[in-house]
């Protein structure tokens, strides 16, 4: 593959540090930080410089990532599934650009992290990252002097939500043509009607997870302003519901009839099993129904019994089979992230600007892009390779530098001066 020109500068230094960081993400086991690229991926030895290439180098990671979009659909296949997720990475202290005290999912709980929202594409098992933001809380936005000590662009100083984020990157995947059949995603942004309702005027097919406390119409409801009840008081002005009332989504699941038993996927095991059905139910915003109906979505894992409620805008006459198909392609954005995060260093960065953490995204998800690509042509050969196996491979022909005796102990003073440092540092701080 050929990304020279994704960057703008097309020096030969500049594509040297891009192949030592993509060496490093690929090639490293574990805590993939520049100084460790240094050592053993670049040919210098030099983490100032890759340092360099991911702060202070001009090249634009959008360039980067539009041709990873078109690759990736290109080596996965078009129309597949869009899949809109966050993931929080866990950070110290608070100058590192967006980090705060929030709700991290990887942790479960509020703690102090940076959250990206991202886009994943899948389709047929094949799964990659291809775009990202990252979100910054309103107590950034609104310190203008620690936005640009992280070297935020005064344009991108501005609160956005994760909804926003989310439907920006789904409009600018419209925008580039990018052929996809539908998005999903999970509670958080499935629970925001305005999101569904832009996707509904897009005319995007959508499958969003909902909490089993939403309320939801069975009929088609009649919208009118209600009889005046009584001789006092003011006329009625505010339109309601008048033929039925909404009812909880919770109380659908617990009904035992119209239940069928569906194969969603493979596994290592067998067959996931869900018992399934769908409902044509009227969604609600702002306390009044929205115009056309949609399905409910309900699904029983077949082992565990745990249930999960979505709607979706799919056709009339989509089949169950392909609706339960479609409730459970959620599944695979977990895959991608530990993809990204277990064979490419998504979480293991040590960046504070915001140039940096975008630049890192970026080559990250270059990196995934690699690796599938690797699989595939595996595949054409008939050779069912492992993401794992192709790393191995890639070690055996690209080798991490041996450390020769007066290398190793420079490295382990370097290491221990490092402790010093950070202990005193800690000392000086309590």
């Amino acid at each position: 593959m050929h990304f020279d020109s994704c960057f703008q500068t097309k020096t030969r230094s500049c594509i040297s540090k891009c192949i030592d960081y993509l060496k490093g993400l690929i090639l490293l086991p574990s805590r993939r930080n520049l100084r460790k690229m240094a050592i053993y991926s670049s040919k210098r030895s030099d983490n100032q410089a890759l340092s360099h290439f991911l702060s202070n180098s001009p090249w634009p990671h959008k360039n980067l990532l539009r041709s990873v979009r078109t690759k990736a659909i290109e080596t996965i296949g078009p129309n597949g599934v869009i899949i809109l997720d966050e993931s929080g990475m866990k950070k110290s202290g608070n100058s590192s650009v967006g980090v705060s005290r929030q709700y991290c999912g990887n942790l479960g709980k509020v703690d102090n992290c940076q959250v990206g929202v991202f886009l994943a594409y899948f389709k047929g098992g094949k799964r990659t990252l291809i775009d990202f933001r990252l979100y910054l809380p309103e107590n950034w936005v609104e310190d203008k002097e620690r936005c640009l000590k992280a070297k935020i662009p005064p344009e991108k100083i501005r609160f956005q939500t994760k909804y926003e984020l989310g439907l920006e990157m789904i409009d600018n995947a419209i925008n580039e043509e990018i052929p996809f059949s539908y998005v999903t995603m999970d509670g958080f942004y499935g629970e925001n009607p305005t999101l569904l309702t832009e996707l509904e005027n897009r005319s995007i097919t959508f499958v969003a997870d909902i909490a089993s406390n939403t309320q939801v119409y069975l009929e088609e409801p009649v919208v009118g302003i209600p009889e005046k009840k009584g001789s006092r008081g003011r006329l009625p002005t505010i339109p309601k519901v008048l033929n039925i009332s909404p009812i909880k989504v919770s109380s659908l699941s617990s009904l035992r009839d119209k239940w069928k038993l569906i194969k969603v996927r493979k596994t290592e095991r067998g067959h996931k099993k869900v018992y399934f059905k769908a409902l044509q139910v009227w969604r609600r915003q702002n306390e009044l129904p929205c115009e056309k109906p949609l399905w409910l979505l309900i699904s029983k894992d077949a082992k565990t019994g745990e249930v999960k409620h979505s709607l979706c805008n799919a056709a009339e006459n989509t089949s169950l089979e392909k609706l339960a198909e479609m409730q459970s392609s959620r599944y695979w954005v977990e895959r991608a992230f530990q993809d990204a995060k277990q064979n490419c260093g998504m979480d293991e960065y040590m960046v504070r600007s915001w140039n940096a953490w975008h630049h890192h995204m970026a080559m990250v998800m270059l990196a995934m892009l690699i690796l599938i690509s690797y699989q595939m042509k595996f595949r054409k050969l008939h050779n069912q390779v492992s993401i794992p196996a192709v790393i191995e491979i890639m070690k055996f022909h690209n080798p991490l530098k041996v450390m020769n005796a007066t290398q190793l102990a420079m490295k382990i003073n370097q290491d221990n001066e490092m402790r010093v440092r950070a202990r005193l540092s800690r000392l000086k701080g309590s």
